[in-house]
């Protein structure tokens, strides 16, 4: 196959020509001259060939050109429309007209048409310029050859213009030297020969998402819940999507959803293989090209990243780098809210909380579940209730509360309304599951009634009903802003197991 090269002159910082396409500040001499005109010959345009004693001197490297509009039209304007007649000559432009017949003008999809010319057979094949189109050829550019001249112009045309992709591709310098005059020609070769490619799987990726191992300390999903929860319909071929080059999985998100979702709720397991010059950048497209999916799909709500922590994780400099390029990516991503929980755990080892006696537990029904859960919304530490109350209001907020619930794992029956012994609604206490086991679900004491220590009793009540249910683990979360909450909890023998980040989607404001 031949190999494209981008062979350029370049300033110090960065510029391959002026604002307007000036170039007549490379200075063409001395021992730099003489190894272009020796190495490169077929580079100098037809007019400066003789001057130069390289009539007849045959190709070294190239035998064809490619080039931009823009870098075609100084050789227009000073009358020279066939630059190098030695060479098969391109120009990539939109307006097509063919000023000599040894010039081809193409004004087709660049990519396609560099990918077939080199499938073709002859030498190699020169990008002349300009920065558009070597922007637009980047993952087909093969080689760089780069003639550095220590001038510096401070703003023109740079040696691509394309959109900030840091991950695509990395070049390995394969040569380089100095010349008397200043300059320096260095050459690399793109190492990474193919371009990152972001899909779902299907099921025939299986055994290669599942060889993904994530060897840094924070949470992640091995193979073998992978493939249980698979079967279950909570993970899915569609909400897994990676990152492969050439075949290889370079990053992997995996999402959950419920074995009956129609779409996914959360992302749980995100990795970009160390080889990745910029893992953050990486996930973050891995990420933002899952949630456009999702959206376009119909999902109402771009699903959440949960990532899982050990205790005291900002003690260890490696957790922190491995939570800070999620962090960077989620943030890139648009996940832009975001939350520290606590997770907590309670087990027979702890002793049953135990009640004061001063409430009464009783049965409700639906509606009165709701009104309790509007009523103790207002003033909630909570962060998530305090930020759908902002947007949606405490009645929207207290309806989707209790249709979530609903819909979990724990049985109906364990709900409690929370009274005290006049009958005044003092709270609610509400079991709930998960499919992985029993968990605290909801409390709160209404505004009312805080700070009397009924909490307490809310969550003793809520353990005691998972206990006769047969729980041998409870679970629970709260923010770590919440301290109030988490001191309840430690006081009814929950102890802290794990951190979790949690990165939503900011909700739009409510319509004017």
């Amino acid at each position: 196959m031949r190999k494209l090269t981008y062979y350029v002159g370049a300033t110090l910082d960065g510029f391959i020509a002026g604002p307007d396409g000036q170039f007549d500040f490379f200075p063409f001499e001395g021992d730099l001259a003489a190894a272009l005109l020796a190495e490169y010959p077929e580079t100098i345009p037809a007019h400066g060939r003789g001057p130069s004693g390289l009539d007849g001197v045959p190709n070294k490297r190239f035998d064809t050109v490619l080039m931009g509009r823009d870098t075609y039209e100084p050789a227009l304007a000073a009358g020279v429309t066939s630059p190098y007649p030695h060479l098969k000559q391109y120009v990539f432009s939109r307006t097509p007209a063919r000023p000599d017949p040894a010039v081809e003008v193409v004004d087709t999809d660049p990519v396609a048409f560099v990918r077939d010319l080199k499938q073709q057979d002859g030498a190699g094949i020169w990008l002349c310029g300009g920065a558009n189109l070597a922007g637009q050829l980047l993952e087909e550019i093969d080689e760089l050859v780069i003639k550095r001249y220590p001038v510096v112009i401070g703003s023109g045309i740079p040696l691509f213009d394309a959109p900030f992709r840091p991950d695509l591709f990395t070049f390995k310098p394969t040569d380089s030297r100095v010349f008397n005059t200043g300059a320096a020609i260095t050459t690399y070769a793109k190492e990474n020969s193919a371009p990152v490619l972001i899909r779902p799987t299907t099921a025939a990726d299986l055994d290669r998402v599942t060889a993904v191992t994530v060897d840094e300390p924070v949470g992640w999903i091995p193979a073998d819940r992978y493939r249980e929860e698979l079967a279950q319909g909570m993970y899915r071929p569609e909400w897994t999507w990676i990152a492969e080059r050439d075949g290889r999985v370079l990053a992997r998100a995996l999402w959950w959803g419920r074995a009956g979702s129609e779409h996914p709720v959360a992302l749980d397991c995100l990795y970009v293989d160390p080889s990745v010059a910029d893992r953050a950048a990486l996930g973050a497209r891995l990420i933002g090209a899952g949630l456009r999916a999702f959206a376009e799909q119909g999902a109402a709500k771009a699903p959440l990243y949960n990532l899982t922590l050990p205790n005291g994780w900002r003690e260890d400099p490696a957790t922190v780098a491995a939570a800070d390029w999620r962090r960077d990516a989620a943030l890139a991503a648009g996940l832009t809210d975001v939350v520290e929980r606590l997770r907590l755990e309670w087990t027979p080892g702890a002793a049953l909380p135990a009640s004061s006696g001063r409430l009464v537990f009783t049965e409700g029904t639906d509606e009165e579940f709701l009104d309790v859960f509007r009523r103790i919304a207002v003033g909630s530490l909570d962060g998530e209730t305090r930020r759908n109350l902002a947007v949606r209001g405490a009645e929207a907020t207290a309806r989707e509360e209790v249709d979530f619930y609903l819909g979990c794992p724990g049985e109906r029956s364990w709900w409690r309304i929370a009274r005290t012994p006049d009958g005044r609604v003092a709270g609610l206490a509400l079991p709930s599951a998960t499919p992985y086991g029993r968990n605290v679900g909801y409390l709160g004491v209404v505004p009312e009634l805080r700070g009397r220590g009924y909490v307490d009793d809310v969550l003793a009540e809520i353990t005691r009903v998972q206990v006769e249910a047969g729980a041998e683990l409870i679970t629970a979360t709260t923010d770590t802003d919440n301290a109030p909450m988490a001191a309840a909890f430690a006081r009814a023998g929950y102890r802290t197991a794990q951190t979790r980040l949690i990165w939503s989607a900011p909700e739009p404001g409510p319509a004017s």
